[in-house]
């Protein structure tokens, strides 16, 4: 069990050290958007069709708008503008009980929040796609391609599975009161990293609004911290 439960945390892991694969570093940090050169200000990219209309580059606009937002589609995010990927995904398959008997947990395609943060790293749709903007610069071509996940999912951590359906003795229950990196009480249970139907997804462990814990993290992971909220050692 423990052989298992080491191999899932180091798909976090991973992209954080930058073990086997390249990502972006921790990046400007910062605890609003508002700070120029946060990772996910897009305000001063060329491929941001709004940098050539005379507005200065739209901060909030690449996924959100006030006006005619794709509600239809989009329930996990308030007012979403970007085109939302189409791609054929490769999902993780586990090993043992955490991954039902190597089914990788009978998922074919990722949701929620995880299709939203996909619609631009899964590398198949133009950062500039929203607003009603086609664009051409996709993450492929983009800072090297190094925040840019392809659309073979295997490598990663697991995503849009109910995580009660993998409590199988390696992992802490959703009322589990998780702690900090410092060994103190978050006084947040588990199931405040999931989405509203009980799922991980891309947003349990990274924040798109936030960058003050470096790499998009929803909380620091010294000491393995944010691992370990979920993973018991």
């Amino acid at each position: 069990m423990k052989k298992v439960i080491v191999t899932l945390s180091l798909g976090v892991l991973i992209p954080l050290m930058g073990v086997s694969q390249t990502t972006l570093g921790p990046g400007t940090t910062g605890t609003s958007l508002s700070v120029a050169g946060l990772p996910h200000n897009f305000s001063s990219q060329t491929w941001n069709p709004y940098q050539n209309v005379g507005l200065g580059g739209q901060i909030c606009q690449p996924c959100h708008t006030p006006h005619n937002s794709n509600f239809a589609q989009v329930t996990e995010a308030p007012l979403w503008n970007h085109t939302l990927t189409t791609a054929s995904f490769q999902m993780y398959v586990g090993t043992g009980s955490f991954g039902l008997n190597g089914g990788g947990y009978g998922l074919t395609a990722p949701d929620g929040t995880s299709k939203l943060c996909l619609s631009c790293h899964d590398g198949s749709v133009a950062l500039g796609a929203f607003g009603g903007q086609t664009g051409s610069t996709t993450m492929t071509g983009y800072d090297n391609g190094n925040a840019d996940l392809g659309t073979d999912l295997r490598n990663d951590h697991p995503v849009s599975f109910v995580y009660d359906s993998v409590i199988a003795g390696g992992v802490h229950t959703p009322t589990y009161i998780y702690k900090l990196f410092d060994g103190t009480s978050s006084g947040k249970a588990v199931s405040k990293l999931l989405d509203i139907n009980g799922k991980v997804q891309c947003t349990s462990c990274h924040g798109p609004h936030s960058n003050s814990k470096g790499y998009q993290l929803s909380m620091s992971n010294q000491n393995s911290a944010l691992c370990l909220a979920c993973h018991k050692k």
